[in-house]
């Protein structure tokens, strides 16, 4: 690369050099999990080696945990103090769900039908606190926004929804159910992981008040650990379930008591439980100034561009791509198939298991959720990773 390339963010084409795995397989996997690049792999290397040696300097952690709160922030349009460190999307859903002051006949609402069961279960919990898990149905295979708003009510205290759903994949009008969440004073989360690094998120201009996701796929970074944004409008009035050293206000070392008074820390990271994944933030340091070098919204128009590509070819090869009704609705996730029709292996039709068998014997990267063949594309992805899905589609054909 030029001196002239290096000082300029690098194009998506150029970028794709930067993820070996994107070069050894058609990796159309995100949805489930993704790939990092050399910078990230050699972040990681850097903090392996320096506690292999025993050099780490916590006071450089620090630094890079500043750059990856305040890269967060702007990805998501909110400020560095209002994100927190967790261990996954789980673990920051559960932080907020346990933190709300809960009364017998308080409802939560989600759609059961769609959403991950890690955002089914923890709602399921509070059961012997007597709260009513308010599952919604689905509409054409979305979270639909009428219906979600029509289940709010006086009592609701939470509503949860994914951004994009784990499968079919579409995208869930956020704004339009955070303007029902706002009339009754609830609390509009979300679980962002299916979007967070490769769509374009506003919390904002989304109404959204708390926003969990883990930084394994979009984010392109590794397994065990995850973001969690709280909204000032709602972190005061949030207690957490669980505190630690980083989460309440004490002396200057995380050993010190201080006046033995716990106060939690004002802003968000009154939900950090314990020391860091220092190796995990220091690939998202990398991963994270790459997405905002590119940009989120080029980032979208390119993923979302292949996805679109990839959808119409198999529709014209005569595969159920599952469509959803509005264009905007569309994200960088491709399914094809009935959803049920199947689980997590194999489809009920005998044409996508034959398809599915050929993916894996071509060296593509998917999956399979509830009967459903499932791509998902990002940054790393190219024109010719969906020739080659095409290609094998219509062998199978």
């Amino acid at each position: 690369m030029t001196d002239d390339a290096a000082a300029r963010p690098l194009t998506i084409a150029e970028a794709r050099a930067q993820f070996p795995g994107a070069e050894r397989w058609v990796y159309a996997n995100v949805a489930s999990k993704g790939i990092i690049s050399k910078a990230s792999r050699a972040a990681i290397d850097e903090v392996a080696d320096a506690q292999m040696t025993g050099e780490e300097i916590k006071e450089e952690y620090a630094n890079t945990l500043a750059r990856v709160r305040s890269g967060f922030a702007k990805l998501i349009g909110a400020r560095p103090h209002e994100v927190a460190v967790t261990k996954n999307v789980s673990e920051g859903l559960n932080a907020i769900g346990s933190a709300m002051d809960w009364k017998p006949g308080d409802n939560v609402v989600i759609c059961t039908e769609l959403e991950h069961p890690n955002n089914v279960y923890l709602w399921m919990n509070l059961a012997d606190r007597g709260v009513e898990v308010r599952g919604v149905k689905s509409k054409d295979g979305m979270i639909d926004a009428t219906t979600v708003a029509e289940a709010v009510d006086a009592r609701t205290r939470i509503v949860s929804v994914s951004t994009v759903t784990f499968t079919p994949g579409y995208r869930t009008d956020v704004a339009a159910i955070a303007k029902a969440t706002k009339k009754v004073g609830a609390l509009m989360l979300v679980d962002a992981v299916q979007s967070a690094g490769v769509l374009s998120i506003d919390v904002e201009a989304m109404g959204i008040d708390a926003l969990a996701t883990s930084t394994s796929k979009g984010l392109l970074g590794v397994m065990g650990l995850g973001m969690l944004y709280v909204s000032d409008r709602w972190v005061e009035r949030l207690k957490p379930a669980w505190v630690a050293r980083f989460s309440v206000v004490t002396g200057k070392h995380e050993s010190d008591l201080g006046d033995g008074v716990l106060r939690l820390q004002p802003d968000a990271r009154r939900f950090e439980i314990g020391n860091y994944n220092w190796i995990g933030i220091a690939a998202l340091d990398a991963s994270l100034d790459l997405i905002l070098g590119i940009g989120p919204e080029k980032i979208e128009r390119h993923a979302v561009g292949l996805a679109k590509r990839l959808a119409g070819g198999l529709e014209q090869l005569g595969y159920p791509v599952c469509r959803p009704p509005a264009e905007w609705a569309r994200s960088h996730i491709v399914t094809i198939g009935t959803l049920g029709a199947g689980d997590a292996y194999t489809s009920d039709d005998a044409r996508l298991n034959r398809f599915s068998a050929a993916l894996k014997e071509a060296n593509v990267k998917f999956t399979v959720r509830r009967g459903l063949v499932r791509f998902g594309l990002h940054l790393y992805n190219n024109e010719a990773d969906v020739d080659k899905i095409l290609e094998v589609a219509r062998a199978s054909a």
